[in-house]
């Protein structure tokens, strides 16, 4: 059963990793980081992004799908697009600047402290990755639940692989070719990275309003 434990571990951080490319407000908030300001600063959201991955597996082990369950979960579908939409705000305000100062704004530093909350948030708040993480983890969380270290295991594994993965793949985008052809093209793709979270922003809110379901 150990073995089988273990093995469930792997295969869970290895998926989570592989996830972190589908669309979505966290991918999304990582790559533009990354591109625009730099390893460092895309590890940072990463970082943030993996701490609201933990309180959501903590949330799971502890209390299962409650949270997703109550009726007054949807304000906090309302609280994560208004943050998806200040997010938005943000980049689009950076483009209403020319040439050399657009990339200036757009390559500025924030500090790793701003940056790690952001990410955070990004993630703390979408109760969809609550229930993607619930179908990931609940099965495996039954069948080695006589396993008295299983649930810090998973936390511990899934915090860890997805910060990791993160960092890879913000190490990655710092491939020379890619970031010049990103400062290239700056408006078009800041555009496109700002529609995105836009979108996902009014997904979250038609979510809210019951015109759309988990």
């Amino acid at each position: 059963m150990i073995i089988e434990a273990i093995v469930s571990l792997v295969s869970m951080s290895l998926l989570l990793v592989i996830s972190q490319l589908s669309p979505g407000p966290d991918v999304i908030f990582v790559f533009r980081t990354a591109l625009a300001q730099g390893w460092r600063a895309g590890t940072m959201a990463g970082l943030g992004i993996s701490l609201g991955f933990a309180g959501h597996i903590i949330m799971i082990c502890l209390i299962g799908l409650w949270l997703v369950e109550q009726p007054w979960s949807h304000y906090v579908l309302v609280a994560a697009a208004l943050w998806l939409l200040y997010l938005v705000y943000k980049i689009v305000s950076s483009q209403s600047l020319q040439g050399e100062d657009m990339v200036g704004s757009a390559m500025r530093r924030d500090s790793d402290g701003s940056i790690f909350v952001q990410g955070f948030l990004c993630n703390i708040l979408n109760i969809k990755c609550t229930l993607f993480l619930a179908g990931v983890t609940l099965v495996p969380l039954q069948q080695f639940s006589d396993l008295p270290w299983y649930r810090v295991a998973v936390v511990l594994s899934l915090t860890l692989f997805g910060a990791g993965g993160w960092a890879m793949w913000s190490g990655l985008l710092q491939w020379r070719p890619l970031r010049a052809c990103y400062l290239r093209h700056l408006r078009l793709v800041d555009t496109v990275f700002a529609g995105l979270l836009g979108l996902f922003a009014l997904t979250l809110l038609a979510t809210a309003l019951g015109f759309l379901t988990f």
